[in-house]
């Protein structure tokens, strides 16, 4: 009676078809897996760059400007790096509560904020802010900072010029408020060696005329 079965060549063959399919599916899921963390760390870096760029673009379009002392409500800024990226030194006077501690003296009224990057406690770099009082002579980098977020690495500003019409990286006008500026910030690249994410803003500085209307008393009320 003739008997039937695998040969030996057979099971080799097949065992080898098994291992390149569990090859092939280890290699997908890895590669997915990987997209995934990938994806998952971009929507980290752009939420935490959303979230910087709102609180800055609410602060800049609630800034004041008064002629009568000018020079305490100058727009500031200073080009620097730090970590490998841009750290600009941006600062202004404004009436908004953005980036504040809800215990913050500054949180309501007008007050000077700065923004640039910085190095925290642990060595790790990210957006620091300081708050002063809008008409302090003190220098803006002695006062101590907190970290809004170490997922920003990089802040940069530009300043529009009219009379050239193009971006300018540095302000030099004193006692004075640009009227537009873009903001760039820079987070770390979700793959390793990789480009920085950019996130780029255009913000306008709407700068209200001062308050002249005065409170009438009538009858001693």
């Amino acid at each position: 009676m003739k008997r039937s079965g695998f040969t030996f060549l057979e099971l080799l063959v097949a065992l080898g078809i098994l291992v390149a399919a569990f090859a092939i599916i280890f290699t997908i899921f890895t590669s997915t897996l990987r997209a995934w963390h990938r994806g998952t760390e971009m929507l980290t870096e752009l939420h935490h760059g959303d979230f910087v760029m709102e609180q800055l673009v609410q602060s800049l379009r609630s800034a004041a400007f008064f002629d009568s002392v000018p020079e305490f409500y100058e727009f500031r800024h200073e080009k620097r790096h730090a970590g490998g990226h841009p750290a600009d030194v941006i600062s202004w006077v404004t009436s908004s509560s953005a980036f504040m501690p809800l215990d913050s003296p500054y949180a309501n009224g007008l007050h000077r904020i700065v923004v640039t990057i910085d190095r925290t406690d642990r060595g790790r770099y990210g957006v620091a802010i300081r708050a002063l009082p809008h008409l302090s002579e003190d220098d803006h980098m002695d006062a101590d900072p907190w970290f809004v977020s170490t997922r920003v690495k990089g802040l940069e500003c530009e300043v529009w010029d009219d009379e050239i019409g193009r971006w300018q990286s540095r302000w030099d006008e004193s006692n004075a408020v640009p009227s537009l500026v873009k903001i760039t910030l820079e987070m770390e690249s979700a793959e390793d060696y990789g480009p920085p994410l950019r996130m780029q803003r255009a913000v306008e500085i709407p700068i209200a005329p001062a308050v002249t209307s005065r409170v009438e008393f009538v009858n001693g009320e």
